[in-house]
């Protein structure tokens, strides 16, 4: 090592070792590579890229959004919050429930079950009628058409008088 002039100096060629040929210490940043310590070192800050600013390789659930690679990345392994545990971006219809955001997610885009494509619970009044669970969904607040507020067809008897359909209701069947 001559005073001053060098940090470091091993007598070799490789720039894989704790001292590569600039003699001055490797470290993560100097753009060499050390072998069995660093996975990359691209020699910059950017934590963007494939090699982040710590010379680890990037990756899903870093922490950092890689670009044109990654819509984002929480670092987290969740998948009910804005950030897949995939990298993409949760959204309506992806099979995953959004805490705080979806009240369901079935992943599929059917009206007639459960949960609606837009990630809304049915329900009766929402316009859809529900398999198995309504007889019409008219999504209005008119208790005197074909389809009562109940979404129970209208029957004679059920005590609201129907227009176009009877002339009165006594509510008795």
């Amino acid at each position: 090592v001559r005073v001053g002039v060098e940090s470091c100096d091993d007598g070799n060629m490789d720039d894989t070792d704790d001292c590569p040929t600039t003699c001055v210490p490797a470290n993560c940043g100097d753009g060499f590579v050390r072998a069995g310590i660093e996975q990359c070192d691209d020699a910059n800050m950017d934590d963007t890229d494939d090699c982040l600013s710590v010379c680890l390789t990037a990756r899903c659930g870093d922490g950092h959004i890689q670009a044109g690679v990654e819509a984002c990345d929480d670092g987290n392994i969740s998948n009910n919050d804005a950030c897949l545990n995939t990298c993409l971006a949760a959204s309506c219809g992806d099979g995953l429930v959004q805490t705080g955001v979806e009240e369901c997610d079935d992943g599929n885009s059917l009206e007639t079950d459960e949960c609606l494509a837009t990630c809304l619970v049915a329900t009766c009044g929402d316009g859809f009628v529900l398999t198995g669970m309504e007889d019409c969904d008219d999504a209005n607040m008119d208790d005197t058409d074909a389809c009562p507020n109940s979404c129970d067809f209208a029957r004679c008897g059920a005590g609201v008088v129907q227009a176009g359909v009877e002339d009165c209701d006594d509510a008795h069947a």
